[in-house]
């Protein structure tokens, strides 16, 4: 019986929750005792969490969170920063990218959870953000430590007006990146225990993407009046998920019509951001958004056109 393929029950799971308990103790001594390696495992560290959430049942990999977690506090006692701040996150983040994780031969199947991937990135990250928001004002009142005010006084933004404003888009990025170096890792390291295994990709991920770039754009329109501090995270979001889109749109249909439009609309804001006086500055940029907006309504627009021809002939 192989080590590591897919487990019906508790008893043939058993064996592949040790091993990556044990590895998981590995990290978390490693990242106690060495703190210049979390740069690394942070990368890493839900890779094997999300090999055992892929291969046994849901409530088993409950059962190991439980027993390396408890394993953890054991180990670190006196110092739980490990595991609270990369551990525990990485376990939750673990479990949700198995969900889009697939075997071929279950694509087409009925009653079998599958998130696009596209849409699983850009939902982790935002997790990812908000964890990380947490754990910032945790610190605060666990450790009292401020990372924001230590960043910003890396800099010299600590009494800049505008420096709160990028604060959440500063770790959006980093949430970001860390998601999508830890999808393209487990992508492709998952294929060696099973060939089969692929991240879902919807039938029609370009209309999610497309419909998620205009929820993206209302929720940018409600955060500038109430919660700026928000907004250009939004903006970075329309953004990448423009980018998904274009992927999607020149690999399936080799069309560069799309991205064509793109660039021609990045013109408007560009020419309102140049003109525009009466605006301040820090409002002005998030005009950039209406590019990613123009370019999901054309997409959708000729989805719609195409659908409708097809019917008629």
């Amino acid at each position: 019986m192989k080590l590591i393929e897919y487990k019906k029950d508790l008893l043939s799971s058993l064996p592949l929750i040790s091993l990556i308990v044990a590895i998981d103790l590995v990290f978390i001594l490693l990242g106690t005792f060495l703190p210049f390696s979390i740069l690394f495992i942070s990368l890493i560290i839900s890779f094997p969490s999300a090999v055992l959430a892929t291969f046994v049942k849901k409530r088993y990999y409950l059962l190991y969170v439980f027993i390396a977690l408890a394993l953890s506090f054991l180990l670190t006692f006196g110092n739980i920063s490990f595991t609270i701040y990369y551990f525990l996150p990485s376990l939750l983040i673990s479990f949700i990218f198995s969900l889009g994780l697939t075997n071929k031969d279950n694509i087409f199947k009925k009653g079998i959870l599958k998130v696009d991937k596209y849409l699983l990135i850009i939902l982790l990250s935002i997790l990812n953000l908000f964890i990380e928001i947490g754990l910032i004002y945790l610190g605060i009142y666990l450790f009292n430590f401020d990372f924001i005010k230590v960043f910003l006084s890396l800099f010299n933004l600590v009494n800049n007006p505008y420096s709160s404003y990028f604060i959440y888009l500063i770790i959006f990025i980093y949430a970001f990146i860390n998601i999508l170096i830890s999808y393209f890792f487990i992508n492709f390291e998952i294929k060696r225990f099973d060939k089969n295994l692929i991240f879902y990709t919807s039938k029609f991920n370009k209309e999610i993407l497309a419909l998620l770039i205009i929820f993206t754009s209302i929720l940018l329109t409600i955060s500038a009046f109430f919660f700026l501090s928000f907004s250009y995270t939004f903006l970075l979001i329309s953004f990448i998920l423009l980018t998904f889109l274009l992927y999607e749109e020149i690999k399936s249909n080799s069309s560069f019509l799309l991205l064509i439009i793109s660039f021609i609309s990045l013109i408007i804001p560009v020419i309102l951001i140049a003109y525009l006086r009466n605006i301040k500055p820090i409002y002005l940029f998030l005009f950039l958004n209406i590019t990613p907006l123009i370019s999901s309504f054309f997409y959708l627009l000729k989805r719609i056109i195409i659908y409708k021809f097809k019917k008629i002939k």
